[in-house]
């Protein structure tokens, strides 16, 4: 395969994962989580070969040379647009585990302070309401599923 074409493969993979990093960057900046699931493995079989097929050309840095300029400028626009892309995906990928892992920590504090102890005897006789006769007070709370 000459260089032309070897190129126009890799922009053609390189703009395919550019519009899928778009796709799911627009699902994570409006919490629609099962379409960035729905695009895992996607994701992943489209980085395996984007990945590929750059490692090829970075082995064989001469065939950038062989190849057209229109293509070569194509490639390195594509490429640009891909990184700014994935920076921007890590981002928000970084928040929305941020995000999810303190809801995690609020129902895990919850679900702690709602666990009856003994207590602790007061003056009168009687446990505190910290303790099991706090049992009886339940605090309800619901969970974002939009998460």
């Amino acid at each position: 395969m000459d260089a032309n074409h070897r190129l126009s493969d890799l922009i053609t993979i390189t703009e395919r994962l550019a519009e899928l990093l778009h796709r799911e960057n627009d699902a994570l900046r409006n919490r629609r989580s099962k379409d960035v699931h729905d695009l895992l493995d996607e994701k992943a079989t489209l980085s395996r070969v984007y990945e590929t097929r750059f490692k090829g050309l970075s082995d064989n840095p001469e065939l950038i040379g062989e190849a057209d300029l229109d293509i070569r400028e194509r490639l390195q626009a594509a490429g640009i647009k891909v990184q700014e892309l994935m920076d921007e995906n890590a981002k928000l990928l970084k928040a929305a585990i941020e995000a999810n892992r303190r809801v995690v920590e609020l129902i895990a504090d919850a679900v702690r302070e709602q666990q009856p102890s003994a207590g602790v005897y007061g003056a009168n006789g009687i446990t505190s309401a910290d303790g099991a006769a706090a049992a009886g007070q339940r605090v309800a709370f619901s969970l974002d599923q939009s998460l």
